[in-house]
């Protein structure tokens, strides 16, 4: 007998689908910093990012106690508040500070091809959320190299604001590239703060950023590292901060996209200010940043697959109920997802392009309240009724 060519089996089949892989949660803050380390150990390499989770890492960047270096004391300090990784590359000093700066900023050795100072970052093996060069970032040609980094990586930035007067830094946020350029992601500090040095055997100026990215490693991304307060033991220019004052330098700079250090009733010098250099809240800047990495991290799975109904339905979906764990968690206050109704037309999909809406609502940062108080006469009226 000829076989039966359309039998398939006499019997059973079981075949199971799984719902859309969840995309999980935001995940936490990660540093990465370009600075020096002359007197580091052996295993810690020039130009590449070597990760730092605790003191004994730390350590590393200063094997004889003498604290040289622009990253020993900010890494210490910025783990006494917060326990994250910390990826640090460091340069070679150069024989001028020239040459050390043009170290940080790095770039593609011409020989090797190996990526170079802060060029070198992008090489980390966990995203970063926050960026910086203590020491160095003042400089237009060092600040404007870390704004696009941080554009590229979607991280924020810490920059050190100049050594000058209030009305010196005011000029130098004016001076200072707009959102293009990717200064809305760019946190601006005034003044230098005082820690303690084993080595000098005294309280010694750490660069402005150096605590600044303590403090916003601290917080989650989509929240504020305003009002957070610091080991800082003084400030190299003090800044008057009042809290009803509308008049201070503190407010001054602040309206220019400043941050800075200042005593406040919780005691110590804490970090006032919530804005970038644009006056974008910086909070803003990481929730999406922080949105975007999920996205990207979840598209490269569902790449190249037919676009069918079932499957734009379940990225839909997918996207849909990670939103819905940001609004359970308090992320954002509501967001959904859908298909764009205009933009997915015929012509973009035969090109293999199609569009998914995704929209969510902001926490702001509590930077201004209001109390109203108000006399009222009905109140008086109410108790003199009961009295008399």
């Amino acid at each position: 007998m000829a076989e039966v060519t359309n039998f398939e089996h006499n019997g059973i089949s079981i075949e199971t689908t799984e719902s859309p892989e969840a995309m999980g949660g935001i995940g936490d803050n990660v540093i990465g910093l370009v600075g020096t380390a002359p007197n580091r150990a052996l295993g810690v390499p020039l130009n590449a990012p070597f990760r730092i989770s605790g003191q004994l890492q730390a350590e590393m960047l200063d094997t004889t106690g003498a604290e040289e270096g622009t990253l020993y004391l900010t890494v210490k300090n910025i783990l006494k508040v917060v326990k994250i990784p910390i990826y640090v590359v460091v340069v070679e000093v150069g024989a001028t500070p020239a040459d050390t700066r043009n170290n940080v900023i790095g770039g593609v050795d011409p020989e090797s091809g190996q990526l170079q100072g802060m060029a070198a970052l992008s090489t980390a093996q966990e995203d970063l959320t926050i960026i910086g060069a203590p020491g160095f970032s003042s400089e237009q040609s060092v600040h404007s190299e870390l704004a696009s980094l941080g554009k590229r990586l979607r991280a924020r930035v810490v920059l050190d604001g100049k050594d000058v007067p209030v009305a010196g830094q005011v000029l130098n946020s004016q001076a200072i590239g707009g959102a293009e350029l990717g200064y809305d992601r760019c946190l601006v500090i005034h003044q230098m703060p005082a820690v303690y040095s084993k080595a000098a055997k005294a309280n010694v100026f750490l660069p402005p950023s150096s605590l600044a990215i303590a403090a916003l490693g601290k917080v989650k991304q989509w929240e504020s590292p305003g009002n957070q307060v610091t080991y800082a033991a003084d400030v190299s220019r003090t800044v008057e901060y009042n809290i009803i004052d509308k008049s201070t330098d503190g407010d001054l700079l602040n309206r220019y996209g400043v941050s800075y250090y200042a005593r406040t009733i919780l005691g110590g010098f804490s970090l006032i200010g919530n804005r970038s250099i644009t006056g974008k809240f910086i909070s803003y800047v990481g929730l999406e940043d922080a949105i975007s990495r999920k996205l990207i991290k979840g598209a490269q799975k569902v790449m190249s697959k037919n676009l069918t109904k079932r499957a734009m339905e379940q990225e839909v979906d997918r996207v849909n109920a990670f939103m819905q764990d940001l609004v359970a968690s308090e992320v954002i206050p509501g967001g959904k997802v859908y298909l764009h109704p205009e933009l997915n037309t015929v012509e973009k999909y035969k090109n293999g392009t199609w569009y998914v809406c995704i929209e969510y609502g902001r926490y702001a940062p509590n930077e201004h309240m209001i109390y109203q108080l108000n006399a009222s006469d009905a109140i008086i009226e109410e108790f003199l009724e009961d009295v008399l």
